[in-house]
């Protein structure tokens, strides 16, 4: 009897071990939704006509008079932000110049010095003379790729000292970080498509950034309604890797992939980038380490560690046991990513706004970010309904060649459906947005009172509606109905295809990815199709050799015709 005490209690230990590990090191961990936070708490919104004037609306542009933030009573954080001048980073065209330049501060710089107050009680309406809950220096700057163009603009917000140097802030309940995201929605109508998504994808994923609704005030002047948003960045409740090793030059790493017509000192030369696998103009930005930490040798072993990765996916050995990109991925979580990318339509997947991080001994991890244009809701002129009836992702640099892998397929349709069951079903998404909507509450009608000319197409440059003009909705309502029916459109058009995914990873479309003659002279290779080329890695004694073949000779390897040829030790 004392060995089944035993056996129990050191059963119990092990399941409160694991608890602890998953929590304190970096495991999934509880997800704060911030409107059901809210839920369990009683009491009663406050009418919103005491802080809307009415006659101040503006039916053609934005008119921050008609909300008078004197009278405002709001269920949201506050955030109330001061400023000397314009905030930089304003995006415009100067005659002769074919790329787009951004202003800066009346000094040429590139942030702006402001000072930032929150003001978030947990017991009691939040009004703009309360006690702040935080209040500190930021340095500030407009933030964005197509959205700097819109009208409600979104902002990159750093937490400093009096003297300015970075400084750990607690906001809104998520955790002490120095840098945020002060996210505008403009041409998502519902206001929550970031909102909703994060979080659906931090209750699945390691990590994904945490996000807090709030209303903006800037210099006096109500900007509505705006997503506080964690970045991807190391730290403690974020991504937690490892700092930069300088005596074994090694380093815990985020990157991503971005667009750019001309490459800054932080793009890394990886292996995708050398062969133009990726699409023109983009290429990996390191994100962390930054400028300040990052050296020759730490850099050199990011890339190499990158490319070790990118040649075991790009090569024949890529779905086996011994050398295939299983062994530096994280299966389940590049699984459960592409899920997400599909179900919410997210168009830049591979492309854009595309994050990876990895730490020192561990596996890459992808992390979601931007769903602004998810579920239907990029400008585009394409008539043809693709964002219904079509895989996101399958076309994407690393997925095209991860989707040819049968385990990573069975993987997805496996948990993709478990997924439908619970937190994907209909049920819950239904309720989720309901419930959404009703947090929201009178904070949308604060928010169209000076953003409300936006429903009218006709008021917006092209650069701020989706096209054609039909598409635009006409009211919240609209606009939540439209996302809707566009997410349950998607799922059940994705219970109907999912299967459909075999196709990538069945052996008549793989088998030219398989099993390269070249195994019959040298044992030991691996092989990459980059464009009409054929990249070769292969190990003879000691030394690793690189080839570049012209893909037509395959028909006789003996009439190959070698484009290049280097060499290094093993």
């Amino acid at each position: 009897m004392k060995n089944k005490y035993w056996v129990l209690i050191i059963a119990a230990l092990t399941v409160i071990g694991t608890f602890w590990t998953q929590t304190e090191l970096g495991g999934k961990k509880y997800r704060t939704h911030q409107h059901k936070e809210y839920l369990s708490v009683e009491d009663t919104i406050p009418d919103v006509q005491e802080a809307i004037n009415a006659e101040q609306i503006s039916e053609s542009q934005y008119n921050s008079e008609a909300v008078d933030i004197e009278k405002l009573k709001t269920h949201l954080p506050v955030v109330k932000i001061e400023t000397s001048e314009e905030i930089p980073g304003v995006p415009y065209y100067e005659e002769g110049y074919s790329h787009r330049k951004y202003t800066t501060t009346s000094e040429g710089e590139s942030e702006l010095a402001a000072t930032m107050q929150i003001i978030d009680n947990l017991d009691t309406y939040n009004t703009v003379n309360d006690k702040p809950a935080v209040s500190t220096s930021i340095r500030i700057r407009v933030r964005g790729n197509t959205s700097r163009w819109f009208d409600k603009k979104s902002y990159a917000v750093t937490t400093v000292d009096g003297d300015g140097t970075e400084q750990d802030r607690r906001i809104m309940g998520m955790e002490a970080a120095h840098d945020w995201v002060l996210h505008g929605p403009f041409l998502d109508k519902t206001l929550m498509r970031n909102y909703m998504a994060m979080n659906f994808s931090g209750e699945l994923m390691d990590f994904a950034p945490d996000v807090r609704f709030c209303e903006v005030i800037l210099n006096g002047a109500y900007q509505g309604v705006y997503v506080m948003m964690e970045t991807i960045s190391r730290g403690k409740g974020r991504v937690d890797i490892a700092r930069p090793n300088l005596t074994k030059n090694v380093t815990g790493y985020i990157v991503e992939i971005d667009n750019a017509t001309s490459l800054p000192v932080s793009a890394l030369n990886n292996f995708t980038k050398y062969v133009s696998v990726l699409r023109k103009d983009s290429f990996f930005d390191l994100v962390y380490p930054g400028e300040e930490q990052i050296t020759p040798a730490i850099k050199d072993y990011i890339e190499k560690d990158l490319s070790k990765f990118e040649k075991a996916l790009y090569s024949y050995d890529y779905d086996t046991l011994a050398y295939g990109f299983n062994n530096y991925v994280d299966i389940e979580e590049f699984a459960d990513y592409f899920i997400i990318a599909e179900v919410f339509l997210q168009h830049d997947t591979g492309n854009l706004s595309t994050y990876f991080y990895k730490d020192v001994n561990g596996k890459i991890k992808p992390c979601v970010w931007d769903f602004n244009n998810d579920l239907g809701n990029i400008s585009t002129d394409n008539e043809d309904d693709f964002h219904i009836r079509q895989f996101v992702s399958v076309q994407a640099p690393w997925f095209w060649m991860m989707i040819k892998d049968e385990n990573y397929i069975n993987l997805i349709i496996d948990r993709y459906r478990e997924f439908r069951q619970g937190i994907l079903s209909n049920e819950n998404i239904l309720q989720y947005i309901q419930d959404v909507t009703e947090y929201q509450g009178e904070a949308v009608d604060r928010n169209y009172a000076v953003w409300g000319y936006s429903f009218n197409s006709e008021n917006l440059d092209s650069r701020n509606k989706l096209h054609p003009d039909e598409r635009n909705p006409e009211s919240y309502e609209e606009a939540v109905g439209q996302m809707t029916d566009e997410l349950i459109g998607r799922l059940e058009w994705l219970d109907e295809n999912i299967e459909v995914l075999k196709q990538y990873c069945h052996e008549s479309a793989v088998k030219k990815f398989n099993h390269n003659l070249l195994g019959l002279f040298c044992p030991e290779f691996t092989s990459a199709v980059v464009g009409t080329f054929q990249k070769v890695y292969a190990h003879i004694f000691s030394t690793r050799f690189e080839f570049l073949i012209n893909s037509y000779t395959y028909s006789g390897i003996d009439r190959a015709v070698f484009g290049a040829v280097e060499h290094q030790d093993w």
